[in-house]
């Protein structure tokens, strides 16, 4: 039977893993770990936060195993590590008051009302970026999305190292704020 759930496809293992299978969720595990944590250590250069929030992500995932409908597991697993790596950064930039609302209103909702907030959310901040000027908003994008580094940005974009690092600095800056903004309007 372990053989079988090893060589399972992912959505296999997902429908057993909604039936409690701990082989599955082991599976995943293996199969997901060194990903993840590969994510994360690019973020974040910190091996035992990054383990951490790796076990964070994966007990949240069995924790929630029978409440969540996933389609794709490599992309909620890798959006999951970065909300936990979002959340540490807020917590610890943007101090503990912002951290304690944003914590308080996600804790607050659930079932469609989170699922509402969390688009226009989303909405808001695709929005707040959209209005950015455009070599602003590649630079952005080139280093969220495409997880550039700031030497390839300013490669790729013929400006120095430290160009893209200040405008970053400062279009990050900007968005915490907007961020903030938002949650204080809910």
């Amino acid at each position: 039977m372990l053989t079988a759930v090893i060589q399972a496809t992912d959505t296999e293992l997902l429908d057993l893993l909604t039936l409690d299978n701990r082989d599955a969720f082991n599976t995943l595990y293996d199969r997901y770990w060194e990903l993840l944590y590969n994510a994360a250590y690019k973020r974040l250069k910190d091996k035992e936060q990054c383990k951490d929030i790796i076990q964070d992500v994966f007990i949240d995932l069995w924790c929630r195993r029978g409440q969540v409908t996933i389609s794709n597991i490599k992309a909620y697993l890798l959006t999951a590590v970065r909300f936990q790596i979002y959340k540490l950064v807020a917590k610890e930039k943007a101090g503990p008051a912002f951290f304690e609302l944003y914590e308080t209103i996600a804790s607050s909702t659930s079932g469609a009302e989170g699922t509402l907030i969390e688009k226009e959310f989303l909405d808001h901040v695709k929005a707040w970026i959209d209005e950015l000027p455009e070599k602003k908003r590649t630079m952005f994008l080139l280093h969220t999305q495409y997880d550039k580094s700031t030497k390839e940005i300013a490669n790729e974009l013929s400006l120095s190292q430290k160009t893209v690092q200040n405008q970053l600095g400062s279009i990050i800056y900007r968005l915490r704020l907007h961020i903030a903004h938002f949650f204080m309007m809910l």
